[in-house]
């Protein structure tokens, strides 16, 4: 990190180059060039220490903190820099290389004043919005197409202001609606998270952690310096709870007991009331809960199908509705809203992924996915109104509806694969470096090659690694690709896949490095794998139930079994069992594939999704707060295998080994918050 006395500048000259770090620009007589974001950001942090070295350890530490990337990375960056500046490494004008030392800003630096703004509304056609800082950059491209009549649209004015600078990971934020002050959470590798309580205009902040109490989803409350949270106490038998938290004692009240976890929190400040959600006993799906303080009661809102869950929920300004997001299947989310009538209405359409949302107004929303923030009509009518820089995504969006400000979040992340090797011991080692997402690891019976999901060149792929080399097979450009499983002989590999909303079954043969995809229709599947006569079998969602399939891949022949409600499942080492969940009771059970079906009790706390594999006398799975667990089906006990929180991520499907076990790590490396104003196109 810089040290203390170094001035971090935002707009500087370095010898006759002008440098905007906030619109991500190099400027020199009439010529203008664009920097890129990380490129941007190592020179703003050379520009604090003119004439010093920096060592190459200290700049991979501060940019790429608790990330597993090449020695590449750092030379790509400095090579850009050098191209954009017109310097060489021979005779350095700007950026010398101290050889086995790091590097040297050798230009003159000078603090120069920002550009003039102007105070008026401007219309934005594709220019980008680009946000600078040592940690995270977010280039904003809004393109706006004004109208005289409605739908009101929102408009984004193209200033963003930084509340936070840290590297610590941040999550669910919430803006009071005055944009006052801001909550949220941070997260840390210690079994308890710590609740934040700051003051947007000061900067000041307030904590409050406690070690048997977990917090999520904090929302600032009316009374001053509080925030209402969904709570989880460790150590009581009754241990859900919303709970309001006052700062100034320190002090925690539970205001309303829960049966189960919430999936989210929402409070109507006029009428006082809360939604939430709860499971629907005894399924372990969730929907929307009403408390009504008048009578002190709980009101089921939302019904979702049965398999379908609800999450999220977010009272509209007039609190006479209250979005969320339904989820039928792990890569199929849509907005919904409910009335008070329990009247439902779908906003948009099913999509892979929904990261926030919030109301705009009574009658429109804003949402965020991996491509960018959008706004949505109650008709469906979609805007898009930012697209982020690569390999970052909008993690959070939410308007403060008294003062028109909007909140933002930008999340980078990365992933790779790691292995535990339970002979040694429970340290993970990875097995994949990468700038990009690495994730679904599968390796083959005869351990011979590792397959895997990946982003290093972009579009999501199908990558190998065999002998130490790793190279993308031709043609597996994916929106998705999950399920990865290998054949008893380790030469065909099998997974599910989807592209633009259609889902298929891949298959590719090692031997002819052919690939193949069966589509089906727009209908999720989960591949389950292959049996003892090198069929392949997969669940797949017809309606709201999902049917599970035996696909012949030489003769081409389909075998339903329509009465198997089976969601996810796994084969057992010996192939004479398949061990499944079911999409309503979320039940685990245990099929001899003919007519001996028998139910496994499991801890109440042991949620599967993807999360889990087996071996012959139990399960692995990672917990929500990605640590890994077993559980010994016989004698039912369940323990923990590697307690590090964050070891695994619970989002993707992981593998036991005989020895071992192999799953996803992320890791979140920027999560700070932006404000911006936020305008209307009738104003």
């Amino acid at each position: 990190m810089a040290h203390h006395r170094h001035t971090i500048l935002d707009h500087f000259k370095v010898n006759d180059w002008a440098i905007d770090c906030k619109r991500l620009t190099a400027t020199r007589a009439q010529k203008k060039v664009r920097l890129e974001p990380k490129a941007a950001l190592i020179l703003q942090y050379m520009a604090a220490r003119p004439g010093e070295i920096i060592s190459r350890e200290e700049l991979f530490n501060t940019f790429w903190p608790n990330q597993v990337v090449t020695e590449d990375a750092l030379n790509r960056v400095i090579s850009t820099l050098r191209k954009t500046l017109n310097d060489n490494s021979t005779e350095p004008h700007y950026i010398a290389t101290i050889r086995k030392s790091g590097y040297r800003l050798v230009a003159d630096v000078k603090h120069i004043a920002p550009p003039l703004q102007h105070n008026r509304t401007k219309k934005i056609a594709g220019v980008s919005i680009v946000l600078c800082s040592l940690l995270l950059i977010a280039i904003l491209t809004s393109s706006y197409s004004f109208r005289p009549k409605q739908p009101i649209k929102p408009l984004l004015n193209g200033e963003f202001k930084r509340l936070t600078y840290s590297t610590r990971v941040k999550l669910t934020p919430h803006l009071s609606e005055d944009a006052t002050q801001l909550t949220y959470i941070e997260s840390n590798k210690k079994a308890t998270n710590t609740l934040v309580l700051m003051s947007v205009k000061s900067n000041t902040r307030a904590y409050y952690n406690s070690a048997d109490t977990e917090f999520s989803f904090p929302v600032v409350a009316p009374q001053a310096n509080s925030v209402l949270a969904v709570i989880k106490h460790t150590n009581e038998a009754k241990p859900y709870a919303i709970a309001l938290i006052d700062f100034d004692k320190k002090a925690m009240k539970r205001l309303v007991e829960l049966s189960s976890e919430s999936l989210g929190l929402s409070h109507h400040i006029q009428s006082k009331s809360i939604v939430f959600t709860q499971r629907q006993i005894p399924f372990s799906t969730h929907r929307i809960t009403l408390f009504d303080p008048l009578y002190s009661s709980n009101k089921p809102l939302s019904s979702p199908p049965n398999g379908f869950s609800d999450r999220q929920p977010i009272f509209s300004p007039s609190g006479q509705k209250v979005a969320f997001i339904r989820t039928k299947a792990p890569t199929e989310h849509a907005i919904f809203t409910v009335n008070l009538d329990g009247q439902e209405t779908q906003i948009t359409e099913y999509q892979s992924n929904i990261t926030s949302f919030d109301w705009f107004n009574n009658d429109s929303l804003l949402y965020s996915n991996e491509q960018g923030l959008y706004s949505v009509t109650a008709s469906g009518d979609t805007h898009k109104l930012l697209t982020p820089i690569p390999n970052q995504q909008v993690a959070f969006a939410q308007v403060a509806t008294d003062v028109s400000k909007l909140l933002l979040s930008f999340q980078s992340s990365s992933s790779i694969g790691q292995v535990i090797d339970s002979t040694v011991g429970d340290k993970a080692l990875p097995v994949t470096l990468s700038n990009g997402s690495d994730s679904e690891f599968a390796i083959s019976p005869d351990a011979t090659r590792m397959a895997f999901a990946s982003t290093r060149k972009g579009n999501k792929a199908l990558w190998l690694r065999y002998n130490n080399q790793l190279h993308s097979v031709k043609d597996s450009n994916f929106n998705d690709i999950y399920d990865l499983t290998w054949s008893k002989n380790s030469q065909q590999l099998a997974a599910s896949v989807k592209r633009n909303n259609q889902y298929g079954v891949m298959f590719y043969d090692i031997s002819t490095q052919k690939l193949i995809v069966y589509w089906r229709n727009t209908s999720p599947l989960h591949v389950v794998g292959w049996d003892s006569n090198n069929h392949i079998w997969y669940s797949k969602l017809q309606g709201s139930n999902w049917a599970l399939t035996k696909f012949d891949p030489i003769k081409k022949t389909i075998i339903e079994h329509p009465t198997k409600q089976v969601y996810q499942a796994r084969f057992t080492p010996n192939k004479q069992y398949l061990i499944y969940i079911d999409a309503h009771k979320q039940t685990l059970w245990k099929w001899d594939f003919k007519n001996n079906l028998k139910a496994i009790s499991v801890p109440y706390n042991m949620k599967l999704d993807r999360n889990w594999d087996i071996d012959s006398y139990g399960v692995y799975y990672i917990g929500s707060n990605g640590q890994l667990n077993y559980y010994n089906i016989s004698n039912e006990i369940d323990k923990k295998i590697v307690s590090r929180i964050g070891a695994f991520s619970p989002k993707y499907r992981p593998q036991s080994r005989l020895y071992g076990f192999v799953g996803t790590h992320e890791v979140i490396t920027q999560s700070d918050f932006w404000l911006s104003d936020l305008a209307s196109n009738d104003q």
